[in-house]
């Protein structure tokens, strides 16, 4: 049986705009809840036309390329229903509009959601972070930041943690197909992901641990790139596709057989797909006024990664502490370092201490973010899903950057620092982010000299009490040896009628 979910990407746009539009007004009008709508209107100038670095990432791909652009956004979202129903309802859609150098129709957000208990179930686009850190300050979690443009899908998920155990045991997670639809090397593909996360500790105790895993799969469609007749990629020029495929796409233990005439020799030892994700581990730490969060991610790229723990030191260590108080100048500060040097080329410390070697220690895995199917990369619309210091191939300086299709993130093999602050001052927000990182290029661009990069962002939102609404100022600087050098600001007005 042939497996086709893939429905075309205007259509799919379409349908999911008509979707938002009605099942917002149909909900407000049949269960009388209200629903909130936002304005934004504003621009964005730079000196070298492109926007600064911490303006522009974690922003699911609605901020402006262009440095020389103006914006338009609004939104209408059902606010939350606290009935007693049995299946509570919401939608939502956001639409974006840009207009100057770049000229572009976008809906970050269009969907509809069903919630019966715990449990939910959601189509369409919808912004998400997947991973355990500090959602709101965070330099991005390592293979799912919020950093692209949300893939339209279909979703089951426990999104909050169901307690077990009288409390003491929670556990959450989801089950999610989606669709890259096309994009610039690859026509027709899909995404399956799925997580789940534990905690251990009372929601209310002081000391709370957690520990997940979530799993993502590019798999199916078709190369737009001229692949070899050798049957070394693809099949009849397709990737592997059907349900049988999609099955080991979701468990995948085995690899493909060898002796099948319709798998590709590339899939023999790489199972079908291009299989990446992360393991979390982490601690709370609640102390009445505030709130401690460590935590550590470490991405896999391969099976291989995975069970032999061969990249065990890369990933991103982060310390979050938050203020519970409800007045005083500071609210929240985030600190984090992010390693990828590793990729299973040598033992992690700790690995050395336990004497634990591992089947492929010493086996090159330095793909992270890239692959030789899917050459667009672990990317959508052309931005990294991942981690944003993973920078793809087009925004990196000419000299630093190699011209191949199939290394979509050339410079993965980084160490980064990182610090993100939330305070305010006499009801004015303020948000500064800055990061200086170390870059190495990768196993096909090995840089001769490490590339320094500071990247800074300060954002201001001032109240306008008798005008409504509030005032968005953020600055940017990129200095270094990896990205162009620039300054940039972008102002915007923005209002929420509730």
């Amino acid at each position: 049986m042939k497996f086709e979910l893939y429905p075309p990407v205007k259509l799919f746009r379409i349908i999911f705009f008509i979707a938002g539009v009605f099942s917002t007004g149909v909900l407000h009008a049949q269960s009388g809840r209200p629903v909130t709508y936002t304005a934004e209107f504003g621009g964005l100038y730079s000196l070298n036309n492109r926007a600064p670095f911490w303006i522009r990432s974690n922003q699911f791909g609605i901020v402006p390329d262009s440095g020389n652009t103006f914006f338009f956004r609004h939104g209408i979202y059902t606010k939350e229903d606290t009935s007693d129903r049995l299946v509570k309802l919401s939608a939502g859609l956001e639409m974006v509009t840009m207009v100057g150098e770049q000229t572009r129709l976008m809906l970050p957000e269009a969907f509809v959601a069903a919630r019966m208990g715990k449990f939910r179930l959601l189509a369409g686009r919808k912004k998400q972070v997947q991973g355990l850190g500090d959602t709101t300050l965070s330099s991005g979690s390592m293979t799912w930041s919020g950093n692209a443009l949300p893939l339209p899908g279909i979703e089951l998920s426990l999104p909050e943690y169901i307690n077990l155990a009288n409390g003491f045991l929670g556990i959450k997670g989801h089950f999610t197909h989606a669709w890259f639809g096309d994009q610039t090397y690859v026509k027709g593909y899909y995404l399956h992901q799925k997580s789940l996360y534990a905690r251990v500790g009372r929601p209310e105790g002081r000391v709370r641990l957690y520990g997940g895993v979530i799993h993502h799969v590019q798999w199916g469609g078709k190369p737009k790139y001229s692949v070899p007749e050798d049957r070394w990629l693809t099949i009849n020029e397709r990737f592997a596709s059907g349900w049988n495929v999609y099955r080991d796409v979701v468990f995948p233990f085995h690899n493909p057989p060898r002796d099948s005439a319709k798998v590709a020799s590339f899939d023999f030892e790489n199972r079908y797909g291009n299989h990446l994700g992360q393991v979390d581990i982490g601690g709370e730490l609640d102390m009445g006024s505030y709130r401690w969060l460590f935590y550590k991610q470490l991405p896999f790229e391969t099976g291989q990664t995975f069970s032999s723990l061969g990249n065990l030191d890369d990933g991103v260590y982060g310390i979050s502490l938050a203020s519970r108080k409800p007045e005083g100048w500071f609210r929240r500060m985030v600190v984090e370092f992010v390693h990828t040097t590793n990729q299973g080329m040598y033992r992690s410390g700790l690995l050395r201490l336990l004497g634990y070697h591992g089947r492929h220690y010493g086996r090159n895995q330095n793909f992270y973010f890239s692959h030789s199917q899917y050459v667009d990369g672990w990317s959508y619309e052309g931005k990294t899903l991942g981690s944003p210091f993973l920078i793809p191939n087009p925004e990196i300086r000419d000299e630093k950057s190699i011209d191949a299709s199939n290394y979509f993130a050339n410079n993965n093999n980084i160490k980064a620092g990182y610090v993100g602050l939330l305070t305010q001052l006499s009801g004015v927000k303020m948000e500064t982010r800055v990061s200086f990182s170390k870059n190495f290029g990768s196993s096909a661009n090995i840089l001769p000299e490490t590339a320094n990069q500071l990247s800074f962002a300060h954002r201001m939102t001032l109240p306008l009490p008798e005008e409504g609404g509030f005032i968005q100022l953020h600055v940017g600087i990129d200095q270094g040896d990896l990205i162009r050098d620039n300054y940039g600001i972008m102002l915007s007005w923005k209002k929420v009628w509730e």
